[in-house]
């Protein structure tokens, strides 16, 4: 003998969206999870940006559904916030300013209302987050709570003199915040700073094994700083800006109006023999045990100065065909 049970069509709605199978197991599973009929849950955190303004704010989207709650049912939310970097240390948001939405134009209407708190960041505050995240990547979580007014009385809502909630059946957890997406969708709206990906294709024909070999150094340059090794990633550009150091452009034609296209980018990149160099100077600082030079104590920024300048010098000279024609030892 089968027995069939079957859900309200707002939380069938919701099942498919997820792509969870509606067996008779699973359906007596969410019943269990799920109110019968009205509920608001907060199943997803969105977006994460920075709104600029007289202080900046720190702005998450989180996605929401709610049902079974009466035409015109509204609900205050508090939602608290906490920041995590990739070494462990945190940074408590505090609660973001509270704020109203409207949850349903229907008793019977399944809403999929974006919920937007907002944070307000003094100058000293961007200052400290970013202190704790040191270039890194952030965990960001959320807590979730709201008061509902005008929807307790609806069928179903159980406890209706207890009209402070959390969200059922889903809260949101967290969600990571990568170091270049902080940097472009955060920290540039609030003007504090400018993310510019940088592309260093191997060249499509003549790639050697020193091109490569840049290629590979700069990617362990950037994974060093992403966990904060300040001195192996400078070390790792030294290792690249030593390769590119010895790439020379093909002699030239003496006289300049006669230059090519080729010719006159080669001129211009053989003037950055002296930076490569200078730049070879500066990183061996981080890859001998001189005494003299024990008692550096280098920083994200000496990092960043190393890799930034490696990554800029290998994008022009192996994208330019003149430049990569000759290596000398």
């Amino acid at each position: 003998m089968k027995t069939s049970i079957y859900l309200p069509d707002e939380m069938a709605e919701l099942v498919r969206e997820r792509g969870i199978s509606l067996s008779e197991v699973t359906q007596n599973a969410l019943r269990g999870m799920m109110p019968a009929s009205a509920f608001v849950s907060v199943p997803a955190i969105g977006e994460v940006r920075g709104v600029p303004g007289v202080e900046p704010m720190l702005q998450v989207i989180l996605k929401a559904v709610t049902a079974g709650l009466p035409d015109g049912a509204s609900a205050m939310f508090l939602v608290h916030g906490l920041l995590q970097a990739d070494g462990g240390r945190t940074i408590d948001l505090g609660m973001a300013e509270p704020f109203f939405e409207q949850l349903s134009y229907g008793p019977s209407e399944t809403r999929k209302p974006q919920l937007q708190p907002r944070w307000r960041i003094s100058a000293a505050g961007v200052e400290r987050i970013e202190q704790v995240r040191a270039g890194g990547n952030f965990m960001l979580q959320v807590g979730v709570r709201y008061g509902l007014m005008g929807g307790t009385a609806a069928p179903g809502w159980e406890e209706p003199h207890r009209p402070v909630r959390v969200p059922f059946p889903d809260q949101p957890t967290q969600v990571i915040i990568k170091a270049h997406d902080w940097v472009r969708d955060v920290l540039e709206p609030w003007q504090q700073a400018v993310a510019v990906s940088l592309v260093i294709p191997l060249p499509q024909s003549g790639a050697t094994d020193d091109h490569r070999a840049v290629i590979a150094r700069l990617a362990d340059a950037r994974r060093e700083l992403d966990s904060g090794n300040w001195k192996a990633s400078i070390a790792a550009s030294r290792e690249a800006v030593e390769l590119l150091r010895t790439m020379r452009p093909a002699p030239v034609t003496a006289r300049a109006q006669s230059r090519d296209l080729h010719e006159r980018e080669a001129v211009m990149l053989d003037r950055l023999k002296d930076l490569a160099q200078a730049m070879f100077d500066y990183d061996s600082a981080a890859s001998h045990a001189d005494a003299q030079l024990r008692h550096i104590a280098w920083n994200r920024g000496n990092a960043m100065l190393a890799m930034g300048t490696a990554a800029s010098l290998a994008q022009a000279i192996l994208a330019c065909p003149a430049a990569r024609q000759v290596s000398v030892p």
